[in-house]
């Protein structure tokens, strides 16, 4: 029998008697996800496997570059989750992060690697071996650069309500970004980048979540050094990605990449301590025609210092922060209409132990007003992981999330915690469908890298209303399912597995693969269908 031990569950308050069966039902479903993630991962590297002959045949100078290209991205989860890290790494977040891939998350920002360039600042990024922005810049005094980046993605995702059946819609994704950096001095940069996003074949409607169409992305002055200085200050449009990108960050997954800020920041760094502090509005693309330049939603703001102490936990690095959430126009559960305000203190460690052992944490907690209702929520993260040394490098990690769900809509308490403007893909699941939202999540990962070009990973999930009388929330934060208040739909929301590979080629190029299935529970069952949800997709990234 393939079940979790049901004791176990029901003393950790997870499962009732009366919920024995909606578990056991689904035994099969356990085997069957790891039967297709070793199905993908032989596959996948018989294809990885035959081609590293031909890769040794290659001239020097190939392997060279294809080394160069390697450390720009080993797969699309490192590249799309930790493309603009915020803070530089600490030298343990380096060394945890080597052999990590973004399923993990542990170091470095939510960085895979050691203490990236901001993508943003061309002058920092290495050429392709050939690139048309390489070429040009050849040409051009140092003080002025140009860079691009083409994305293209074929995805099934949904199409009206969630897990009905024949409820797919399969389309193709595009995105051009271009950028121009002039830095007339090592102290002061500007930068201001452009990008179309489009999705042919997609079914109504038109959302802002597939369009943005010849809009200005980015468009900021800096003085001095964000990533390294002592002392900067950066002012405009520009993206943020704070520790592993939970609470605030750049939406990467979404092809047109929806939220930047207007924003004024202020890095201070000192012999290993550093504190950066921000006043922001994110800027929220035309709902209605997703064309012309973007503008900030004015009443919308959140304001915040994020810390980074390194020396204070041998093989350590510690994160605090606090967030101030301002908004306007909401409904409290009193049903009246008032302001949004709330500030989210948090707590981000994460550090290496002996025999190949590491750790992340963060835990947070929001206090404030939605409007008349008072509102106390929290959430936290917590995995553990070893990596081998051994050739492949394979590593696992076992990882459990909490977010406290609404009790009961009507008592003028609000408890569902509030996700803010998370970057989210692949964090609680390839398919987004759960988020950081009323929820226990299980996960159990394993990854392995046979070359620096190659890279696979497998991720099982488990899911459970943290409170039965709330819903169903996604990875951005949006109802899935909606609250069943009488919580008769039971607890039990269902299984996930999930498979995903990557090969960086030495040109620039990058093509990534990956599948995501949700096995229904009881909650899904009875709320919503008895209908699955698969997600594959093929994405393209070509650095230029």
């Amino acid at each position: 029998m393939y079940t979790l031990p049901l004791v176990v569950l029901q003393r950790l308050g997870l499962v009732t008697h009366g919920q024995a069966s909606d578990i056991t039902v689904h035994r099969i479903s356990i085997p069957t996800g790891l039967l297709v993630t070793i199905a993908f991962i032989v596959i996948f590297f018989a294809v990885g496997i035959s081609s590293q002959a031909a890769d040794k045949q290659s001239a020097p100078i190939e392997r060279k570059t294809t080394q160069a290209g390697s450390q720009r991205s080993v797969s699309v989860h490192k590249r799309r989750e930790r493309q603009a890290p915020q803070v530089t790494s600490s030298p343990v977040e380096k060394e945890l992060a080597t052999a990590k891939t973004t399923s993990a998350k542990l170091a470095g920002n939510g960085q895979g690697k050691a203490a990236p360039a901001d993508p943003q600042d061309s002058t920092r990024r290495g050429p392709a071996r050939f690139s048309p922005a390489g070429e040009l810049n050849s040409h051009l005094p140092k003080w002025l650069r140009f860079d691009g980046e083409y994305r293209a993605r074929v995805e099934e995702g949904f199409q009206g309500k969630l897990f009905q059946a024949n409820d797919g819609d399969t389309y193709f994704l595009n995105r051009i970004r271009l950028g121009v950096t002039i830095q007339p001095a090592n102290w002061l940069k500007f930068h201001v980048e452009g990008q179309d996003a489009r999705a042919f074949d997609k079914n109504s409607p038109r959302t802002s979540g597939f369009y943005d169409q010849l809009d200005l992305r980015l468009a900021y002055v800096e003085w001095g050094d964000t990533q390294k200085g002592a002392l900067s200050v950066r002012a405009g449009r520009q993206g943020f990605y704070w520790g592993e990108g939970r609470l605030v960050a750049e939406s990467r997954w979404s092809f047109p990449g929806a939220r930047s800020f207007d924003a004024i920041r202020a890095t201070f760094r000192h012999q290993g301590y550093r504190l950066d502090a921000f006043a922001a509005s994110a800027v929220q693309i035309t709902r209605t025609t997703s064309n012309g330049f973007s503008k900030p939603t004015l009443g919308n703001n959140i304001h915040g210092l994020y810390g980074g102490i390194e020396k204070l936990v041998p093989k350590a690095t510690l994160e605090p922060y606090v967030f101030w959430r301002i908004g306007a126009l909401v409904t409290g559960e009193d049903r009246k209409g008032g302001d949004l305000n709330f500030k989210t203190y948090g707590l981000r460690w994460v550090g290496k132990l002996p025999a190949g052992f590491d750790y992340g944490t963060e835990v947070a907690a929001e206090r404030g007003k939605v409007a008349n209702s008072d509102f106390n929520a929290w959430a936290g993260h917590w995995v553990l992981g070893r990596t081998w040394k051994p050739a492949w490098k394979p590593r696992f990690s076992a990882e459990y999330n909490y977010a406290t769900g609404d009790n009961n809509p009507q008592d003028n308490k609000v408890q569902t915690f509030d996700v803010m403007y998370p970057s989210t893909h692949l964090k609680w699941g390839e398919t987004d469908q759960v988020g950081w939202r009323n929820v226990h999540d299980v996960r159990g990962g394993f990854e392995i890298a046979p070359r620096k070009t190659w890279n696979a990973s497998a991720n099982y999930h488990a899911y459970w209303l943290a409170n039965v009388h709330d819903g169903l929330y996604t990875a951005s934060g949006s109802v899935a399912i909606p609250r069943v208040a009488a919580g008769t739909a039971g607890r039990w929301v269902g299984q996930e597995a999930d498979v995903q590979g990557s090969h960086n080629f030495a040109n620039g190029l990058e093509i990534n693969i990956g599948v995501g299935h949700i096995f229904p529970g009881t909650f899904i069952k009875r709320a919503a269908s008895d209908h699955g949800y698969t997600y594959p997709y093929v994405l393209m990234i070509y650095t230029f």
